[in-house]
């Protein structure tokens, strides 16, 4: 049922060629990048799609804890499958916990040996036997691919690893080699390595959720100068930052569309945009959920539900998401509006957080929080922040839209 969606809606849709109809027993693929970029997304989609089919997977991941890994796929799930019932959504959730072992090395990088001993205790203690193994995070060396491939011809595995290349990558131990390119805010899936000599052009994968889509690859040179009348702000009009993003939209000259609903309150009403109960619902998420990730608690409140809901449509929109707010030690950002930046960090978007106590401008860049100083470099934004905006905050916001729009007609 939701196992076909996944593959025609998410990656695996594109690269089905290169795949021949996935990895088989015994084969071994290849997913590598730099850090950040979003290769423990795209396994989490090819463990999935077999999910979904009912067929075992083990999950092996390096770094995390379970609950990590499981939010992972709670987020991709509910970003393919938005448009399913929730009662639909919640049963194929529960299809995929049964059918699914997350195991997590703590830092240390598992060897073929080790997976070995744990798929016996698996199969002695759960009668389990997974089909699909995944592995997040592996030492991609000569030996221990070596031993890897000879654990999965002798045990029919077929075997998906994700690792961030120290050395140059040699792409005749895989019978599968994608390598993940970032570019502004797109990322390239290039198939270095398919079946039967099989070649693709480099797939744009779509930060939200990894959807691919089929356009060719940029032919490079400068950044678009984008023009205000052909930027649109996303955002929700409320007091404080979102008020603000809309008051310098609208001196330059940019389009507004403030996502509101029943019962939400807008200071600005410029290009409003009032979400029905199916726009709502494609946003929703767990508080639970919600609450593991910001590392704080919310309540089961209706208004905090549709708060984030509407955060959805507006981070969705959007190339690149500006907010004003405050970043924590534990790298979230305070309030509701970390819901925003969370959204942004899992859907590999371009994020800037102003942090107000701190007095400037943080890009996050896959793995920290890095000083800067942005400008508005895409036709789609998406501007929300704190209601409780500083003088500060609100001059950042204009310098934002000066820079970027000063003399340019």
């Amino acid at each position: 049922m939701a196992g076909p969606e996944t593959v025609d809606r998410g990656p695996l849709r594109a690269i089905q060629g290169a795949l021949g109809g996935g990895l088989r027993p015994g084969e071994i693929g290849a997913i590598y990048a730099r850090a950040g970029v979003g290769k423990s997304s795209l396994l989490v989609h090819l463990a999935l799609e077999r999910l979904l089919r009912g067929e075992p997977v083990l999950h092996v991941a390096v770094q995390g804890g379970v609950e990590a890994v499981r939010d992972g796929y709670e987020s991709i799930f509910t970003g393919l499958h938005h448009a399913q019932k929730p009662l639909e959504r919640a049963e194929a959730l529960l299809s995929v916990e049964r059918h699914r072992v997350i195991h997590c090395t703590r830092g240390r990088v598992p060897l073929a040996e080790n997976i070995d001993g744990l798929l016996q205790s698996l199969a002695d203690a759960m009668e389990f036997a997974p089909r699909l193994v995944v592995i997040d995070g592996l030492e991609a060396t000569e030996p221990a691919l070596t031993a890897l491939r000879e654990l999965a011809v002798r045990r029919g595995l077929a075997v998906w690893c994700a690792f961030t290349p120290t050395h140059p990558v040699t792409d005749a131990a895989y019978d599968v080699s994608l390598e993940m390119v970032p570019e502004r805010s797109v990322v390239w899936l290039h198939v270095h390595k398919g079946r039967d000599g099989v070649e693709l052009a480099p797939i744009r994968l779509d930060a939200q959720a990894f959807v691919a889509r089929d356009e060719e690859p940029p032919s490079g040179g400068p950044p678009t100068r984008v023009k205000a009348g052909e930027c649109t702000l996303y955002s929700g009009g409320a007091s404080g930052s979102e008020a603000a993003f809309g008051e310098a939209a609208e001196r330059w000259g940019v389009r507004e569309v403030n996502f509101t609903f029943n019962g939400h309150v807008q200071a600005r009403t410029r290009g409003a945009h009032p979400l029905t109960e199916q726009e709502l619902a494609a946003g929703e998420v767990s508080l639970a959920y919600v609450s593991r990730r910001l590392r704080r608690g919310y309540g089961e409140g209706t208004m905090i539900r549709r708060v984030l809901q509407s955060l959805w449509h507006q981070v969705g929109a959007a190339q690149v998401v500006y907010v004003v707010g405050a970043i924590q030690e534990d790298g979230t950002v305070t309030g509701g509006t970390g819901w925003s930046v969370e959204l942004a960090r899992m859907w590999n978007k371009r994020l800037w957080v102003f942090d107000q106590e701190k007095g400037g401008w943080y890009r996050w860049n896959g793995e920290d929080w890095v000083e800067g100083t942005p400008v508005i470099d895409a036709a789609a934004i998406c501007g929300t922040g704190t209601r409780y905006l500083s003088p500060v905050g609100k001059d950042a916001i204009d310098a934002l839209f000066e820079r970027t729009f000063s003399g340019r007609s």
